[in-house]
């Protein structure tokens, strides 16, 4: 197991040590953690490298064509994710993240990866920056 990596076989709840975890390893185990749905528990086994990928149509670990939509073509949740966007966000940030992700999951009816819906989160946030430049004003910028 990777120094900083949470226990596989651990509840799936922070611990008081992984509280005081570096963000890194935190981001790291969520990760790890966040191969399940939004809010079930984890059901799907990641292999840490990814390494096999598909020469013809450039995804990772799946022969499924190109056109298929995203969720049909991949092996796994990380598949076709070769960046990483650290993102530190306060607690009030943390609590309206996990209930959106639970909302998602009640609007589409069905469990949501939380890479999934926290990447959906962050495009339709770029879609609409005008809200996104709100949120900043109340923070105090633009004054």
């Amino acid at each position: 197991m990777k120094p900083g990596a949470s226990d596989p076989f651990a509840d799936d709840e922070e611990t008081e040590s992984a509280a005081e975890a570096t963000a890194t390893d935190r981001e790291t185990a969520e990760d790890e953690a966040g191969n399940a749905p939004a809010d079930a528990a984890a059901s799907e086994s990641s292999d840490a490298d990814g390494a096999d990928a598909s020469a013809e149509n450039g995804d990772e670990g799946t022969d499924v064509p190109a056109e298929f939509p995203y969720i049909y073509r991949r092996d796994k949740v990380k598949d076709e994710r070769p960046d990483v966007h650290q993102l530190f966000v306060r607690d009030e940030t943390d609590t309206l993240a996990r209930d959106a992700e639970r909302d998602l999951e009640k609007l589409l009816g069905e469990d949501v990866y939380r890479l999934d819906a926290r990447e959906a989160i962050y495009l339709a946030g770029m879609r609409h920056l005008d809200e996104a430049a709100d949120v900043l004003r109340e923070w105090g910028y633009d004054r």
